[in-house]
């Protein structure tokens, strides 16, 4: 019985392969990579859909063989030896099972160089549905290491892609959401320290949330302190401070003081200064603030996925002579950010294929839910301008008359180094502080000057989207 079947059985599962092993390796390991993991409804689902094709691919063969006596198909009765004596009732002899298998090889027809064509073609049908598709995907990813990952659509995966690469730019979980804020919260809040040993305390804890850039449109995002951006935190020059980082995402992290001169440990790369910060662990970063001006903190860790999803804040350091930087009657701080939402998911957005943002946002909302500055003709306003976006070099325009360029990177322009624009290029990790003065009344923006930059999702709400900020300024 096993010789007879063994020849049937290898073209049958040949075909069967062959169809099963490029749904599988082309659906598992590929943009979703929920389908790699046996806890997933998805990997049971591409296994189910694998042995659909499988059928539909060797059932052709199967006809063939039932048709050529080689197999047996279901309901085929199968011709019973009758007995040369004794009751018809009586189980065959041993010579007479010899018979009937004599008789059933008898009918098999198939001729040598039929049997030698079709292993040949379903040999090479199975390895054509095993290393066609591995050309197009890494098929040595392992299952532990990316479960859970989902690709953002259009991105152009290849044998070599590395493990780290998924999930550097897979979705943020909507599973791992501990915290769903109010429609209109905002972040960007100010945090007050509390004070030990003259020592000013912050404590900022970074977890994952669903956060609206738009009435209707959530977007999961790493936050700290709940919000995005993260809380401003202010002090002055000459302050020691004291930051406990708390890290409850599903992935080490790390922060950075960008542009601070601070202890080399306190710095906060990770890997290379520190160790990241391991999922529900604790680091404390101190040191003493030596500068002025306008700073910010980041996450320091896969920055390009972290920072990306909103692990970012402000960091306003006072001069201790509040009469020796520039002055203005109103002061907004301006964080620029990229994002990309597709079909309920969140990715990383970055500048390549596959990874390019869809919504853009000034201090985590999108126009028209950004903020609305209101003041009178004759007053001034001093705008912070952060570059805490991860990809584009955003060139923020004011309506209304040019501004005045008074520092930059948190260094204060000297009076003969100050010059008046009226679109400025806002680099990543770049800031600028600007004051305008409000010369007419009525409704003045501040936004990109690319015009893809202020709209939403490619759709114009209002009159603008995205990167817009609305001055209304009274008689």
């Amino acid at each position: 019985n096993v010789r007879r079947s063994f020849m049937p059985e290898l073209l049958s599962m040949n075909m069967m392969m062959a169809g099963m092993a490029p749904v599988m390796i082309l659906l598992m390991m590929s943009r979703d990579m929920r389908a790699m993991w046996p806890g997933e409804p998805l990997f049971w689902f591409v296994m189910s859909l694998g042995v659909v094709v499988g059928f539909i691919i060797a059932y052709p063969v199967n006809v063939w063989l039932v048709a050529k006596g080689m197999k047996h198909g279901l309901m085929t009765a199968r011709t019973r030896a009758k007995a040369s004596h004794g009751s018809s009732h009586e189980p065959p002899k041993r010579h007479e099972m010899s018979d009937e298998g004599a008789r059933e090889d008898a009918a098999t027809r198939v001729t040598r160089p039929q049997l030698t064509a079709l292993t040949a073609t379903t040999t090479l049908a199975l390895l054509a549905g095993m290393f066609v598709p591995a050309a197009f995907v890494n098929v040595g990813i392992r299952a532990k290491e990316v479960r859970g990952a989902i690709m953002p659509p259009g991105m152009i995966t290849t044998a070599t892609t590395p493990e780290d690469a998924m999930t550097d730019m897979a979705a943020a979980d909507p599973r791992r959401v501990a915290y769903t804020p109010a429609a209109d919260e905002h972040g960007d809040r100010l945090l007050a320290p509390r004070i030990e040993n003259d020592v000013k305390v912050f404590d900022l804890d970074a977890s994952v949330i669903r956060w609206n850039i738009l009435p209707g449109t959530q977007v999961t995002a790493y936050a700290i302190n709940r919000q995005v951006p993260g809380p401003r935190l202010e002090f002055q020059k000459g302050d020691r401070v004291r930051i406990n980082f708390t890290n409850h995402l599903p992935e080490p992290a790390t922060m950075h003081w960008h542009g601070l001169v601070v202890p080399n440990r306190m710095d906060g790369p990770g890997n290379i200064t520190q160790d990241p910060v391991p999922p529900g662990g604790q680091y404390t970063y101190e040191y003493v603030a030596l500068q002025s001006g306008t700073f910010f903190y980041h996450s320091h860790t896969r920055p390009d996925r972290q920072q990306a999803l909103g692990l970012y804040g402000a960091l306003i350091i006072r001069p201790p002579n509040p009469a020796s930087e520039p002055r203005a009657d109103h002061e907004y701080v301006v964080q620029l950010q990229e994002w990309l939402y597709r079909d309920g998911l969140t990715y990383p957005a970055m500048l390549m294929e596959g990874g390019l943002p869809n919504y853009f946002t000034i201090n985590g909302k999108a126009y028209p839910a950004t903020d609305t500055l209101h003041m009178r003709v004759g007053e001034t306003l001093k705008l912070r301008i952060i570059g805490t976006n991860n990809n584009f070099i955003h060139p923020m325009h004011m309506h209304g008359g040019p501004f005045t360029v008074v520092a930059r990177d948190g260094v204060l322009l000297a009076q003969g180094g100050r010059f008046e624009a009226d679109v400025l290029n806002v680099g990543p990790g770049q800031r600028y502080d600007v004051i305008w003065p409000a010369r007419e009344p009525g409704k003045w923006i501040f936004h990109c000057h690319i015009p893809h930059h202020t709209l939403n999702n490619n759709v114009e709400e209002r009159g603008a989207g995205g990167l817009t900020l609305l001055v209304d300024v009274a008689p």
